[in-house]
């Protein structure tokens, strides 16, 4: 009965050391679960926000460039190759209506008649926002001008513009020497308090010796390249709800395609709920570092009842003040974060189960061994 008992003891030793042992082991292995866990998302946390701020400087350089490629086309070569299409477009819509004006009442009307009637079609014809023509002669005389009535029947030939050129002089030489072409020039336009630069395309029309000119802005050539860029952007996504904005220096909103409100509206005192004025921090990275820079702030979130945690990459475009932005949420980072924990967390349970299943098993053959060993020895007294 002693010997049993002793071998009792034994089996009892053995499997509350097998337990110990497996215990220790298994928090061991915990631990440096977690430790290698821990690790491995702080190294992954980095590894992201590095990887997500890269690519966020790499799409705003794609804007940027697409921003370029709308300013190169304003430079004053490529804004005279634009208008000069425009204004010979226009120019030979208005020829075909007044010349077959012309030919069809040459012979019903006297030649005042006639160029009375003419002239009247040539002043009330308009396209676009500013678009009208009028009617000089050759001796840069004024015959007509729709926009400025005061001209008409004034000897020009010696009127200069603000920068000192004889804008009317010129239309007379190009028609007389050349019967078409271009001239730059500054003319008063309706909502600036000082000329503008122009570009008119003037063409003679012989029966009347008339020259006939439109012109167009240049202002108004850059401002719809900008509302073409700031079109072309605003619809640009990536990655499902990425977008981007632009803001000036001063710093007012240019365009934000998911909060148009916002359009036009000056940010100078705008601030999160945390107190960042993070319009004027976007100007003040924009226009330190010439590649741009990385601003955290909060901003809205679809779907979420207060601000999130935000970061975005800054750059500026110098010829237009414009400072094109796009953003990442940090939660959309701490998502993954969050998915590595939970794998980690499942980690360990299979750990604990797997564990559990191995010490059941020693356990219960250990004990069964014992049995029979202790059963035969029994069987031999």
């Amino acid at each position: 009965m002693k010997k049993i008992n002793a071998k009792s003891k034994l089996l009892f030793i053995v499997l509350l050391t097998i337990v110990i042992i497996s215990i220790i082991s298994v928090m061991s292995s915990i631990g440096t679960i977690e430790s290698m866990s821990n690790d491995n998302i702080e190294d992954f946390k980095k590894e992201v926000f590095a990887k997500k701020e890269k690519e966020l400087e790499n799409y705003v350089h794609v804007i940027i460039n697409t921003v370029e490629s709308f300013y190169n086309r304003s430079s004053k070569e490529k804004i005279q190759e634009e208008v000069k299409d425009k204004l010979i477009d226009k120019m030979g819509f208005l020829y075909s209506i007044i010349n077959s004006e012309y030919s069809k009442n040459r012979y019903n009307l006297s030649r005042e008649q006639l160029k009375d009637y003419i002239k009247a079609l040539i002043q009330e014809a308009r396209y676009g926002e500013h678009g009208y023509f009028w009617i000089n002669d050759l001796e840069a005389k004024m015959i007509m001008h729709p926009i400025q009535p005061s001209l008409d029947g004034k000897d020009l030939f010696n009127w200069k513009d603000k920068n000192g050129k004889k804008i009317f002089q010129e239309f007379a030489k190009i028609a007389n020497e050349d019967e078409r072409g271009f001239v730059e020039y500054v003319w008063p336009k309706p909502g600036f308090e000082t000329p503008q630069p122009k570009i008119s395309y003037v063409r003679v029309f012989r029966p009347f010796n008339w020259v006939i000119g439109t012109g167009e802005y240049v202002t108004d050539v850059t401002k719809k390249l900008q509302e073409e860029a700031l079109k072309t952007i605003s619809e640009i996504r990536y990655t499902g709800n990425g977008y981007f904005w632009i803001n000036d220096s001063h710093p007012k909103m240019v365009m934000h395609p998911i909060q148009p409100e916002l359009n036009g509206a000056d940010l100078s005192t705008y601030k999160d709920s945390e107190g960042t004025f993070l319009f004027n921090e976007f100007v003040k990275v924009a226009n330190e570092n010439k590649e741009g820079g990385i601003v955290k702030y909060l901003w809205p979130k679809p779907g979420k009842d207060m601000p999130q945690p935000k970061f975005s990459y800054v750059k500026k475009f110098e010829q237009w003040d414009w400072i094109v932005g796009t953003g990442a949420y940090v939660d959309d980072v701490d998502d993954k974060i969050s998915i590595m924990r939970k794998q980690t967390k499942t980690n360990i349970k299979n750990l604990l189960v797997t564990t559990a299943i191995v010490v059941t098993l020693l356990i219960v053959m250990i004990s069964l061994i014992t049995l029979v060993i202790t059963t035969k020895r029994k069987d031999t007294y």
